[in-house]
């Protein structure tokens, strides 16, 4: 019978140690790594823009303000009121849109945008819409997606 004989508790710590993957406390020195926003592209403000037409198009309001980031958007309640009013409105909408100017200003991405709208009063409101507006539109990395951080001006909705 062959026998086996263990290491000492001392050269199995020893052992451990230096057969261990390096550990964080080495990092501790190092501030946390800030998560890098990416650069902001026109195909951006294309990609969330076509989900607000989409929305806007299939009547759909909730999904409409999902591009809204709610916490950074200063007046974002009021905002959220004034769709819920302007879905109550108006349908069918059409809406279309021309971006002509793309800019990156610090951790935030920025477009000017012709909206063109137009639309359907409901019965019992006023008048149909047609408006065309220049609109700018900020947005902000929430770190997974370009989220809407500023619309200007917000009366076209009205």
């Amino acid at each position: 019978m062959k026998r086996y004989v263990l290491p000492r508790p001392k050269a199995l710590a020893l052992l451990l140690i230096l057969c261990a993957p390096p550990s964080r406390a080495q990092d501790a020195g190092k501030p946390p790594e800030k998560s890098a926003t990416p650069a902001f592209s026109e195909a951006d403000a294309i990609r969330v823009l076509s989900d607000l037409r989409q929305a806007i198009e299939s009547d759909n309001s909730g999904r409409f303000l999902k591009p809204f980031d709610a916490k950074k958007m200063p007046g974002f309640a009021a905002f959220r009121d004034q769709i819920a009013e302007f879905f109550e409105t108006y349908s069918p909408v059409r809406m279309n849109y021309h971006v002509t100017q793309v800019t990156t200003e610090g951790d935030f991405g920025a477009a000017v945008v012709q909206v063109m709208l137009d639309g359907l009063a409901r019965p019992g409101s006023t008048s149909n819409i047609r408006k065309t507006v220049a609109t700018r539109v900020v947005f902000g990395w929430d770190g997974r997606t370009w989220k809407i951080v500023d619309w200007s001006p917000r009366e076209m909705f009205r």
